[in-house]
């Protein structure tokens, strides 16, 4: 290896670094009066919304935490490669004002980068909802090709877990001229794929776990990425 390709390698690897960089994830209350005493410290709210997750009467909240300035500098964390990094915290309601933490997902709330803008500001719906024990998390993006994707995170109130439930996608290439919105639906509980009328079952199709989960990053089938 001569080292003409020794410094393309190198170069290669601190970019790709640059764009895969890692920061530390913020510790979260685990029991407190309102959903304002557990954002972490130099993180801000981007989006929040409420239901009733767990089917007992009580007001849950699906926040969506964006590091700050102050937080990523402290972090040395290069904004120029990386968007500001996002959290999903969930909190269950436990009567008089009291909130307890349920979950945190450190990847499944895009960021803010790759060149396509702001993927939970592009959206037509909005970017988070809920509905009943559902939160629905909506993205949009894209250049030449528009894409959006929907992912339906629901709860288990007897497993006490959440899973990954649905997915739609589609996607539309503004540079053929007529050319069709690809529409792609899966239910990850069924474990079938429909692209528009054709259902396809996928049973090697893992279970997935919103917790861990990164968006737009899963073959499920050859050119098929969730």
């Amino acid at each position: 290896m001569n080292r003409l390709t020794l410094v393309i390698l190198f170069v290669f690897a601190v970019t790709l670094s640059a764009f895969s960089q890692a920061i530390p994830s913020p510790t979260i209350l685990q029991e407190g009066k309102g959903y304002d005493a557990f954002q972490p410290r130099n993180w801000d709210v981007a989006l929040i919304d409420s239901g009733d997750f767990n089917n007992d009467l009580l007001e849950d909240y699906a926040i969506v935490y964006q590091a700050g300035t102050d937080y990523l500098n402290t972090n040395h964390y290069d904004t120029k490669f990386n968007g500001h990094p996002r959290i999903l915290v969930v909190l269950f309601g436990k009567g008089n004002d009291s909130l307890v933490f349920n979950m945190k997902s450190d990847s499944i709330v895009l960021r803010n980068n790759s060149g396509e803008g702001d993927p939970i500001t592009s959206t037509v719906d909005g970017p988070l909802h809920t509905d009943g024990n559902q939160i629905i998390l909506n993205y949009a993006g894209g250049v030449s090709v528009q894409w959006t994707a929907q992912y339906k995170l629901a709860y288990r109130t007897k497993e006490k877990e959440w899973i990954l439930q649905y997915y739609k996608g589609t996607e539309y290439n503004t540079n053929e001229e007529d050319a069709p919105i690809k529409v792609t639906e899966v239910d990850f509980v069924k474990k079938q794929m429909k692209q528009d009328k054709l259902k396809t079952p996928l049973p090697n199709l893992p279970k997935l776990d919103p917790r861990t989960f990164h968006p737009r990053t899963l073959e499920v089938a050859p050119g098929v990425v969730l």
